[in-house]
């Protein structure tokens, strides 16, 4: 159920034909707009707010609980894949939130970075724990993780970007106290 104002205004899956069917993108735009809203909303909020974009998964030949799998072994090429449309959906919905939210912010005095690793994770289907996520004597039943990570490459590269982003915010704060 969502509401608003204590108001309910839909709800995602209903079975009820009188409360509207919203759909999960919905509340993915709520939950960055009411989180933004509650940071340029901090009174002596002085820092930056850093966002790292969506990471998509990596399930081939259905979704996780339809037999899906991420069994590849070495990361795409250039031309090898694309976002499907969900996952374009959900990135899209994070970059508008994330510009409207930054021209607010800016207004205030507050600094807004992107840490847009959108690209760079969609390369990498072979950072996941697949079937792998359990230990080998175990006998478990369960789906093929192919949305978490766990394998280096990815999450480093994500650190990466970070560090260098806030080794710039560091140099023009040092330079702009001399």
């Amino acid at each position: 159920m969502f509401y608003e104002n204590s108001q309910i205004v839909g709800c995602h899956y209903c079975l009820d034909k009188k409360i509207s069917d919203l759909s999960f993108y919905y509340s993915y735009r709520k939950a960055f707009r009411t989180a933004f809203r509650a940071i340029n909303s901090l009174k002596n909020y002085k820092g930056i707010t850093f966002l790292r974009t969506f990471a998509p998964s990596h399930f081939e030949n259905g979704l996780w609980n339809e037999g899906g799998n991420c069994v590849r072994k070495r990361p795409f090429r250039g031309n090898e894949t694309h976002l499907d449309s969900r996952d374009l959906e959900l990135y899209t919905t994070q970059l508008e939130e994330f510009k409207f939210a930054e021209r607010e912010g800016v207004k205030k005095g507050l600094k807004f970075r992107l840490l847009d690793t959108t690209q760079a994770t969609l390369m990498r289907p072979d950072g996941h724990p697949s079937q792998y996520g359990h230990r080998a004597e175990e006998n478990v039943t369960m789906y093929n993780d192919c949305v978490h990570w766990c394998l280096p490459g990815p999450i480093d590269t994500w650190n990466d970007f970070l560090l260098e982003m806030l080794k710039i915010e560091q140099k023009e704060l040092s330079q702009g106290s001399l």
